[in-house]
């Protein structure tokens, strides 16, 4: 690996979609597929926290799954929750916390904080989540792209290069 490969930070609903072959709308499973793929070709780094592993729970998906997941994640970059990322994640959690007109009374989850705070230590290209919506308490982060909290940092879906066919829909891409 040069280095010089994009460096993508995976929230981790992205490797739950993954485990439980989530049916989401038309692409979207293509780009965490396709991204799996490239990452194992080498030609893009896939990061995450250690606390991913926490998250996904051996109970909640298929069986035998947990094999296939902590395969994956011996070909993904872990960081950990350090002191200077716990620093990151309190001063995002912060930020919308202060802010409770601007932003419905809402703020991050100590989990999402974390991701964010990772992705942007480390110093990810993008962010890959499908968090969207948020809820009644919480921020989704997608809407947070490019200005989190005044970072920078790019939030989106994973995005396939090219459409992939689906199988459960044969004939469609």
């Amino acid at each position: 690996m040069s280095g010089s490969e994009p460096l993508y930070y995976w929230d981790t609903c992205l490797f739950l979609a993954w485990l439980q072959d989530e049916n989401r709308k038309s692409g979207e499973m293509d780009g965490v597929r396709e991204l799996i793929e490239r990452s194992k070709r080498r030609e893009i780094r896939l990061m995450t926290s250690t606390i991913t592993s926490i998250e996904v729970l051996t109970a909640k998906i298929p069986a035998g799954f947990d094999t296939l997941f902590n395969a994956l994640l011996k070909r993904v970059n872990r960081v950990g929750v350090d002191i200077k990322v716990a620093t990151v994640a309190h001063e995002l959690r912060n930020y919308y916390s202060s802010r409770p007109q601007e932003f419905a009374n809402k703020t991050l989850s100590v989990a999402d904080a974390i991701h964010v705070a990772s992705a942007i230590f480390y110093r990810a290209d993008e962010f890959h989540t499908f968090d969207g919506a948020g809820n009644s308490k919480l921020l989704g982060l997608l809407p947070l792209s490019r200005n989190i909290a005044g970072h920078g940092l790019k939030i989106c879906k994973p995005e396939a290069r090219r459409p992939q066919l689906d199988l459960r829909n044969p004939g469609k891409p």
